[in-house]
């Protein structure tokens, strides 16, 4: 654009023509630095801002999620919470003092963090205290305080990572492996391979300890290229408190269970044999001091079965049965017994008798020695093992 110049004016009055003329002067001057201006700023090179840019900047971040300085936003102090301070704001980054009461950082140890918003009080977020632990952080709108959840750090991970790995119970605490009843449990534990665990076994299973349902342990330390453990042992407790053990080994096979024994083992249960299980005229001898010698039998944790006290008054013979012993305490073949008898009319000479027990339990006093007097005084004190 060119600036057009107007004509000088001219009076008789040159004194005032040289002031209007001066001033019109500098009007032109000023228009033509202004021109200049206008087309230096048109004919500048660098980009201006363009309408794109402008929207950008028009729509970017206003809220502050930190101080002017880069700082924290907002200070949770020692007597407030950071529950109360954060959960109306947007995201922001935030400082508690030690000893803020719901701070997850020990009481002598700053918590720094950023909080994230994507609802009204709803909120998560995640934090760093001074003595090196951080932690993770939500609330809900129905929540009335933050919950925070530790993560872990190196040292714990060295810890997990260098911890017992291999399960021995299922994730709910219970056992690794259940024998099925048409299963053998010496069998499915094998199959376990090189590993410790826990199992449970009903009653009836193939190769079950005992005839009730058992619990245990087992632990093989070597397997072959199948997987199936070679040598190893397991310990079983059935629901009676009975303990067995057993031991593999790859070239002698299972074992077989043993029974391990305890002090309850040692005490026994005696039944008592009394009228009318005494048969054929046979009673229970008083000493002359009017004590009764109940016969009673009994069988400890072995197998074995005792029998002790007197009978008086039957008949003597070989199918003359006494009485008969209970299932389970019968012995494994009939054997005889030599016992003592009464020496009355015998000068005071010592007399047998003998007794046989057969295998249906059945007590006989076959014979007696005191031919005077057969069935004054006959005396048990016999041990035996059963089936």
């Amino acid at each position: 654009m060119e600036i057009k110049k107007p004509k000088s004016f001219e009076v008789s009055d040159k004194a005032h023509a040289d002031l209007f003329n001066d001033m019109v002067k500098v009007l032109l001057e000023n228009d033509q630095g202004l021109l200049e201006q206008l087309i230096g700023h048109i004919d500048d090179t660098k980009p201006h801002a363009s309408e794109e840019e402008k929207k950008k900047w028009n729509e970017s971040q206003l809220y502050k999620i930190t101080g002017d300085d880069g700082k924290h936003l907002i200070s949770v102090s020692a007597d407030k919470n950071i529950y109360d301070e954060i959960k109306d704001k947007g995201t922001c980054t935030f400082i508690a003092s030690p000893g803020v009461e719901d701070s997850p950082a020990p009481s002598n140890a700053y918590l720094r963090g950023i909080q994230t918003v994507g609802q009204n009080n709803i909120g998560t977020g995640f934090a760093v205290d001074t003595s090196g632990y951080a932690y993770y952080f939500f609330y809900n709108s129905t929540h009335v305080s933050i919950t925070w959840t530790q993560l872990p750090r190196t040292v714990d991970k060295d810890k997990w990572n260098g911890s017992q790995l291999i399960k021995i119970t299922n994730d709910t605490g219970g056992v690794r492996v259940s024998v099925g009843t048409t299963e053998s449990l010496l069998d499915k534990i094998t199959q376990a391979g090189k590993a410790f665990g826990t199992f449970y076994s009903p009653a009836g299973v193939q190769d079950n300890p005992s005839a009730l349902s058992a619990r245990g342990f087992y632990h093989f330390t070597s397997a072959d290229s199948n997987n199936m453990g070679t040598f190893g042992w397991v310990i079983a407790v059935d629901y009676r408190n009975n303990v067995f053990t057993n031991y593999l080994d790859l070239n002698l096979g299972w074992q077989g269970w043993r029974r391990l024994l305890s002090a309850a083992d040692e005490e026994v249960k005696w039944n008592k044999v009394e009228l009318p299980q005494l048969e054929n005229g046979w009673k229970i001898y008083n000493s002359v001091d009017g004590i009764p010698h109940t016969v009673q039998y009994s069988k400890d944790a072995l197998g074995v079965v005792e029998i002790i006290g007197s009978i008086t008054g039957g008949k003597v013979g070989f199918d003359s049965v006494a009485f008969t012993l209970k299932e389970g305490f019968r012995p494994i073949q009939s054997t005889h017994f030599i016992g003592v008898a009464s020496s009355i009319g015998k000068s005071s000479t010592p007399q047998i008798h003998r007794t046989s027990i057969g295998t249906d339990g059945k007590v006989c006093v076959q014979y007696c020695s005191n031919d005077l007097n057969p069935n004054e005084f006959i005396t048990f004190g016999f041990r035996f093992r059963t089936k």
